[in-house]
C-alpha cells in the first residue's frame, strides 16, 4: 500500500514532525514513513517555494503467513490517530495531526530537524503539563492513554527517560532501578522484591 500526498505552500516549513521510522519483525517485513521538506530551487532565495512530500509505504506478508508459520499476530501497543497538540500558554500549534503504531518487538525512531515537534510528540504521550492535546486519540494496551494522569501512564509502561541522567546525592542507580521496577510490580498486583533480590536479578 502506498499513499502519496504533495502540497505547496509560501512559508516556512510546518511544525509537523517529520516522521522516519521503520518496522523489521518476523510479520512485517518493513515499514517506512517519511515527511520531507524539498525547496524547488537550489539557490534558496529569501521568499522560496517549499513543497512537503509525505508518503507512506507499507509491505506486509501474505494474510495467512503468521498461521501457516503457528505464530500469533503480534499486538498492537500504541496506536495514535490524528493526534494534535497545542503549548498550554501560548496556545501555538505544535502538532497537527500525527499518526503512529507500535506492535510489540518493534523499535521506532522519530526523525527530524531541530523544532520539528519530535521532543513535543514525546512529552504530550507522557502527559506533559506545558502541552495541551487539542484533537485526535492515543490508546496504549487497549486504554485511553490522554484519560490517564502522568503517573499512570508510567506505571503502564510508558515514560521518558534522561538523555543525561541526573545524579541523586544518596541514591544509587540500583535503588533506583529497585524502586522503578517495584512500582510496576504494584501496578501488576505483584510482591515487591527487596534490594537483594534486585541485586542478583542485574547480576545475570
Amino acid at each position: 500500500m502506498a499513499l502519496l500526498h504533495s502540497c505547496c505552500c509560501y512559508s516556512t516549513p510546518p511544525s509537523l514532525p517529520s516522521l522516519l521510522s521503520f518496522r523489521n519483525s518476523k510479520f512485517y517485513h518493513q515499514l517506512f514513513t517519511v515527511s520531507a521538506i524539498r525547496p524547488q530551487s537550489r539557490r534558496f532565495p529569501r521568499k522560496s517555494l517549499f513543497q512537503r512530500l509525505e508518503a507512506t509505504l507499507t509491505v506486509e506478508p501474505s494474510a495467512n503467513s503468521c498461521t501457516e508459520r503457528g505464530v500469533e499476530s503480534p499486538k498492537l501497543l500504541l496506536e495514535v490517530k490524528e493526534l494534535s497538540a497545542v503549548i498550554s500558554e501560548s496556545k501555538e500549534t505544535i502538532l497537527n495531526g500525527v499518526n503512529l503504531a507500535v506492535y510489540e518487538g518493534e523499535v521506532h525512531a522519530v526523525m527530524g530537524k531541530n523544532g520539528s515537534g519530535k521532543s513535543t510528540f514525546a512529552k504530550v504521550l507522557v502527559g506533559h503539563p506545558d502541552y495541551e492535546v487539542t484533537g485526535g486519540s492515543a490508546m496504549y494496551k487497549g486504554e485511553n492513554l490522554l484519560g490517564m494522569e502522568p503517573e499512570e501512564r508510567s506505571v503502564a509502561g510508558l515514560f521518558l527517560s534522561f538523555q543525561s541522567p541526573i545524579e541523586i546525592p544518596g541514591v544509587s542507580n540500583i535503588d533506583f532501578l529497585n524502586m522503578a521496577y517495584n512500582a510496576r510490580r504494584r501496578k501488576l498486583g505483584l510482591p515487591e522484591l527487596e534490594p537483594l533480590e534486585v541485586h542478583y536479578c542485574l547480576q545475570l
